[in-house]
């Protein structure tokens, strides 16, 4: 998997290519804790580009949910590709996750930056 790291003043935004699976979570929570380090408001992830994803992956991210409540940042996920929408859906994460789109997550949060 391939992970781009954009900065926007107290933005961060991970752009996700590939597939995110147990082989590769080392590198996507070693981003994740060096982005908090940084003390932004908002962590972004965009997952236009992500086509699977497998469930130790998907308890990271539940762990990045639970890091950004404690670290008082805001998680977005945005620009789902339909596989990571179902995904999403199966396992009711689209209730806790907050997710919008790409066009949404400029407007409201990028343009403010």
């Amino acid at each position: 998997m391939d992970i781009k790291v954009e900065e926007y003043s107290k933005i961060i935004v991970f752009r996700l290519d590939g597939e995110f699976f147990l082989g590769n979570i080392r590198d996507v929570e070693l981003i994740w804790e060096e982005s908090i380090a940084k003390n932004p408001d908002i962590i972004a992830i965009d997952c236009k580009k992500l086509y699977f994803i497998d469930s130790p992956a998907i308890g990271t991210l539940v762990k990045f949910l639970n890091d950004s409540a404690v670290y008082d940042i805001k998680l977005i996920f945005f620009d789902l590709s339909d596989s990571v929408i179902k995904v999403f859906q199966t396992a009711k994460l689209n209730r806790v996750f907050t997710i919008t789109t790409k066009k949404e997550f400029e407007e409201d949060y990028l343009k403010k930056a």
